[in-house]
């Protein structure tokens, strides 16, 4: 700007708030400005354009954030404080705590699991504000309690597995930076109690939420730091669940040499798995390991017929043995399958099943089931004949309007 106009070092230091001689040493590269504030105000001084970014550079770069977070918290790179762990936007309380007991805590994880299901069976929006309302109350037990002592640490672990529902309920329902939020408080929740398979629980499920969202690359970050947590747990059942999700990440991202070593790796590690496990994994299932077995070769590049073939037998599977607590996970299975059907040339049996994706999409809670209807929207509605596929995907189009 001195080059093209008549200004000297004083009159830039009047228009942007800085000295002579900070202009001086800026203009000669000895200095830096580091302070953001400081950089905004002398940039704005000088007449610099505002730049707005768009949804997804900011999309991006809360994601970049969240990852570097979630990768100092889970290497142990920063110091956590339990003092700062509030949780977003939670009810307020009706009634002071006294003291904290084990019977206090009981209740906790005990309606904890009664939420997890019903996340499992209807979906987040089924019970979103009770566990909203549950983790306030469970924040003014862990203001009271002792984290040096047994109870302390239990509730600290209880607090941190019902931010990880809050999580899963949230994302299930398109809420993703909250999510963001209650997964973040829960990772370093489950990393202060030294609580591994904790920790890998929570950095799937945000593998999950980025994966859903199209950053596959940031997913498979986050799955990788799992897996890390997942070996130092020594939970079998945890490691099964970080290598068979980083196996569909890799499919999508088109390697299907990782992918299907991942997930060689993921059936290995489960046939090893004790049937004991913590309330956070005990939903990983032999149904859950053909589900993704299914949608991973589903994923693969260059779709074949070992592919397919290993694509609806082992999705069929995991329907099969789906009881109806499950709902949200069978509307994913179906889904898949109909897909499958459909892309390889079997319209009369996807349609069929995709009737009962729909159905059972229109029954659970949850956005992420409908946003998953699009791979079949779109399969069907391009498909060469355009008859009951057609239907089929103007039936999806109309559930994904309203």
């Amino acid at each position: 700007m001195r080059s093209r106009s008549d200004l000297s070092q004083e009159a830039i230091g009047r228009l942007t708030g800085l000295s002579q001689s900070m202009v001086s040493q800026l203009e000669s590269g000895r200095r830096d400005l580091k302070d953001v504030v400081k950089l905004r105000r002398f940039l704005n001084g000088l007449g610099a354009p505002s730049v707005t970014a768009t949804p997804e550079q900011r999309e991006t770069a809360e994601s970049t954030r969240l990852l570097a977070h979630a990768a100092q918290v889970t290497m142990g790179a920063i110091d956590i404080d339990p003092t700062r762990w509030k949780g977003p936007k939670l009810p307020e309380a009706p009634l002071a705590v006294r003291r904290v007991t084990g019977t206090d805590i009981d209740h906790v994880e005990t309606v904890t699991e009664a939420l997890r299901a019903a996340d499992y069976q209807l979906g987040g929006g089924a019970c979103l504000d009770a566990i909203m309302a549950h983790l306030a109350y469970a924040h003014r037990l862990l203001r009271v309690a002792k984290p040096v002592n047994r109870c302390g640490l239990q509730l600290h672990r209880a607090v941190a597995d019902l931010h990880n529902l809050a999580g899963w309920a949230s994302f299930d329902v398109g809420h993703y930076r909250v999510a963001a939020e209650h997964l973040s408080l829960a990772l370093e929740q489950a990393q202060y109690i030294e609580e591994p398979s904790l920790v890998a629980n929570v950095l799937y499920r945000m593998g999950r939420l980025h994966l859903h969202r199209g950053h596959t690359v940031q997913s498979l970050r986050f799955l990788q730091l799992g897996q890390i947590a997942a070996q130092d747990s020594g939970c079998e059942r945890t490691v099964a669940l970080m290598c068979a999700n980083a196996a569909w990440a890799y499919a999508v991202l088109g390697d299907s040499k990782r992918s299907m070593e991942s997930l060689a790796r993921a059936h290995d590690a489960f046939a090893r798995a004790e049937n004991v496990a913590t309330p956070w994994v005990r939903f990983f299932h032999e149904a859950d390991l053909d589900a993704l077995t299914g949608v991973v070769n589903a994923a693969l590049p260059g779709p074949s017929p070992r592919a397919y073939t290993v694509t609806t037998e082992s999705l069929y599977r995991a329907v099969d043995a789906r009881s109806p607590a499950m709902g949200r996970s069978q509307a994913f299975e179906l889904t898949t399958l109909a897909t499958a059907h459909i892309l390889n040339g079997d319209p009369d049996q996807g349609v069929r099943i995709g009737h009962q994706a729909v159905t059972l999409a229109r029954q659970v809670r949850s956005v992420r089931v409908i946003d998953r209807l699009a791979p079949l929207q779109q399969a069907a509605r391009n498909y060469r004949s355009r008859g009951e596929t057609a239907e089929l995907a103007a039936e999806i189009a109309t559930l994904r309007s309203s």
